[in-house]
This record gives C-alpha cells, structure tokens and sequence, in this order.
C-alpha cells in the first residue's frame, strides 16, 4: 500500500503511511520548495543560461524529489501506522501543495498568457503561449510587457516605445522620441500572414528587434502622446495593424500606467503557426525570424553588426 501510495500520491505520502510522519512532511518540502525558489529565479536563469533551462530545471526539481522518496521509502523502517484519515488528511494536503504553490507563482513570480491577435507579429504569432515575469515591472526600451487595456481592461500584449516624461509621435508610421527617429534597417518585402509589406530591425535603448508594415494598412501621423510619471507608451510591432497608444481614448491619451502591467514578456514556451514550425523557448530579448523568413538571416545579422552607437533617445529637456 505504501508503494502504491508513493506512485500515485503526493510526495512523501508512502513514508507517512509506514508511520514515518516527519519523514513524509520533509520529502513534500524537498519538492515544493526548490520549485518555488527556482521559479522565482526563472528570470535570471533564463536571461543566463536560457529559457529551456529555466523551464526545466524546477520541473526536474521535482521529478528528482519523487525518485528520491521512493527510494527512500524502501530504506526505512515501518512504525506504528497511523490513523487512515491522517494519511487521508495527508494526502489531500499533499496533493493541494502543488496547486497552491502554482497560484502562489502566478500571482507574485510568473504566469502564462496567450498571444490573441497578430498585433506583435513576427516576434508573436498569434496562438503563441509565453510566459512573462509578474514580479518584474521594469519599463526598459523595447520591452514586450502584458497589460490591462486602458480602455476595457482586456490583457494586451506590446512593447514599450516611451518612457516617463517622453513625448512620441508617429511621422508617416515611424516612430519619434523626443524629437528623436528611432533607428531602423530594412529587410525587404516580405509576406507574413497573407499580409505584404516591409521588413525593418529597429533599434531602441538596448534592444534590437523586427517591425512590419503593412502596404495595405494606413500609414499617417499620431501624436504627440505624452508618458505619464507613472506610465509608459507602447506600440505593436505590426506597426499598421495594431490598436495601441495611439488609439485608445480617442488618440488624447496612450499611456499604459505602473498598476495596469502584469508582467513583462520573458519568451514562447510553445508555438505552432502556419508561419513558422512549432518550437519551443523563444527568447522574446533577442530576434527570433519565423522559419518562413530564414531566408532574411543573413540581412539582420548584417542590420545587427551596423547597429547604431547610440539608439536611447534623450529627454526633451536636454533638447
């Protein structure tokens, strides 16, 4: 009976059974908790030693904990068996430590949301799953953050373009910081999603990243649109087809406060599009072409050694 429960139960619930009742509650900590540091630290592994290992190694935490108190189970000696609703009482509780830690992670450390529309195409296809980091608010340059929507509240996924205290403007669909063109180099024509148009890596603060635009969407002027002290400004990376902070409120007003972001957007932890090959662990930090575009790589390794020295724009107040 311990075996079986050890095999179908939560972990340590085979010690408990035999008697061993600190012995059960130690092997249910050696699983939860190493899961609950290490998904805490996904950021920094991630960002270290990539996205598969983040993702694998509290998975891993656990499985190697549930060997361990199997093993163990077969080296300790049987006590006294405690009443059955103890073990019952246990194993409920066991099996509730999981789902407890797993709300525990997505409401303080990360949580998992799905890319709605083709708004931040090609680095995110639509349908893509990614994971984003909720303890992380840091508003950087180029940035992917998910949000609540100004306008209704429903979760949006784009990248951050102005900071506090920037002033932006779009000039025929490109982008205007502080008086400052954000930098780009094009790719080509290209197709995606049965959309045409142009290609372009764009540079801002430290990132490098793809833009598309659409020939067959509107390209005119927005702006200019004000960050808040406490807000940032945000665009679509499909810079014709995307309802961002130059739509909402009538145009008067794009910014995307401190309290509506849930997160930013750490990597794909799963995607299958018609315009790529499902994989998994697509760092969101670095240009990841759709393997239907592989034939532009060597022209963004050539736009990324041509980055320019400076990309940050300065504030208006040193204009």
């Amino acid at each position: 009976m311990a075996i079986i429960l050890a095999l179908f139960g939560p972990w340590g619930v085979g010690h408990f059974y035999l008697g061993r009742r600190l012995r059960g509650a130690m092997w249910l900590f050696v699983a939860i908790a190493p899961m609950l540091v290490l998904a805490a630290l996904v950021s920094r592994i991630g960002e270290a030693f990539g996205w598969g290992v983040a993702v694998a190694l509290p998975i891993g935490a656990m499985f190697v904990a549930w060997v361990g108190s199997f093993v163990d189970l077969f080296r300790v000696k049987e006590l006294a068996a405690p009443p059955r609703w103890q073990t019952a009482l246990f194993f409920v509780l066991g099996m509730a430590a999981p789902v407890m830690a797993s709300v525990v992670l997505r409401a303080w450390v990360v949580e998992a949301f799905i890319v709605p529309t083709r708004s931040m195409e090609p680095a995110l296809l639509a349908g893509d799953r990614l994971v984003a980091a909720r303890s992380d608010h840091r508003a950087r340059y180029g940035d992917v953050i998910v949000f609540a929507s100004p306008e209704n509240g429903q979760t949006l996924i784009k990248r951050v373009i102005g900071r506090p205290h920037d002033v932006l403007e779009m000039k025929q669909g490109r982008p205007v910081i502080n008086g400052w063109p954000v930098p780009s180099c094009p790719l080509g024509h290209v197709t995606l999603d049965d959309a045409n148009g142009d290609l372009e890596v764009e540079f801002l603060g430290d990132a490098s990243y793809l833009v598309f635009y659409d020939a067959s969407a509107p390209v005119g002027h927005a702006g200019p649109l004000y960050a808040a002290n406490d807000g940032v400004l945000v665009l679509g990376d499909d810079r014709n087809d995307s309802a961002d902070s130059r739509a909402w409120h009538g145009g008067r007003d794009g910014n995307v406060h401190a309290s509506a972001v849930r997160g930013r957007a750490l990597f794909v932890w799963l995607r299958h599009n018609a315009s790529d090959d499902a994989h998994v662990g697509i760092d969101l930090g670095h240009i990841a072409l759709p393997s239907t575009l592989d034939r532009l790589a060597p022209e963004v390794a050539k736009c990324l050694a041509a980055r320019p020295n400076a990309t940050p724009p300065a504030p208006l107040t040193q204009r």
